[in-house]
């Protein structure tokens, strides 16, 4: 069994124009995770490009059943059909640290 953390990395494409609204979408939602409590969520990152329409979203879960779990849930379906319409293109996937170097 996997005891480290799991980290999902999506990217984000926008549609052209809709980089703001998408953020702005996502910037509340992860300060939802905050105040609602997840259940095996500790912690998220949400970094927008500076010279083109991306942004990544860096989430870390205590598991992938944790995330899953969260998936299936109806509020993140509610939020899905919010950002829909603002996205052009998306790619997720698991991953684990292997290194952390900080100066």
């Amino acid at each position: 069994m996997n005891t480290k953390p799991i980290v999902w990395i999506n990217v984000f494409t926008a549609k052209p124009g809709k980089l703001d609204e998408l953020v702005a979408i996502q910037s509340e939602e992860l300060l939802n995770f905050k105040s609602k409590g997840v259940p095996g969520w500790i912690s998220s990152r949400w970094h927008r490009s500076v010279d083109n329409n991306k942004a990544i979203m860096v989430t870390t879960w205590e598991s992938i059943e944790f995330h899953k779990s969260w998936l299936e849930k109806a509020g993140f379906a509610e939020h899905l059909n919010k950002i829909q319409h603002l996205i052009e293109g998306k790619e997720g996937g698991y991953y684990t640290l292997e290194e952390n170097i900080e100066n």
